[in-house]
């Protein structure tokens, strides 16, 4: 599993994933997707919304991993053309309009499903600040 993980962080570091809580972020983000995703293949015959949970978490990390490229950018204080960003943005939010348009109207997907695959970002946000905040000796006054 070690092998894994520091293979997926090289590729990130390589695709400019420099800062090292991100990295470690979208890599978590990145492992929790692909045991979701091995999971919905495997169990998924027998439980279908299992299916649309993967396709939700594949939707949420998509737009995670794009996000956090952004936030690198921003954080390098790299020129990037206000329109550029925008166009990026508004193609992401649209192309996961229609995606959920697609699962929701036309593959007759789980909505609570598909939610709750979305909400697997939040989780591994919590989970890393929770992780974060273990290691810190807070005093109060």
């Amino acid at each position: 599993m070690t092998v894994i993980l520091q293979k997926i962080e090289a590729g990130l570091y390589r695709r400019g994933f420099v800062h090292e809580e991100t990295r470690i972020l979208v890599r978590n983000q990145l492992m929790l997707t692909l045991v979701i995703v091995i999971l919905g293949c495997v169990g998924g015959w027998a439980w279908p919304r299992l299916f649309d949970f993967a396709a939700g978490t594949v939707l949420a990390t998509w737009n995670f991993y794009f996000l956090s490229k952004f936030v690198h950018r921003v954080l390098e204080k790299a020129q990037v053309p206000v329109g550029g960003m925008l166009f990026q943005f508004y193609g992401r939010l649209l192309l996961t309009g229609v995606a959920l348009f697609v699962l929701i109207s036309m593959a007759d997907s789980s909505v609570i499903a598909l939610l709750a695959g979305l909400s697997t970002v939040v989780v591994t946000v919590l989970i890393w600040a929770i992780t974060r905040m273990r290691g810190k000796n807070i005093k109060e006054a």
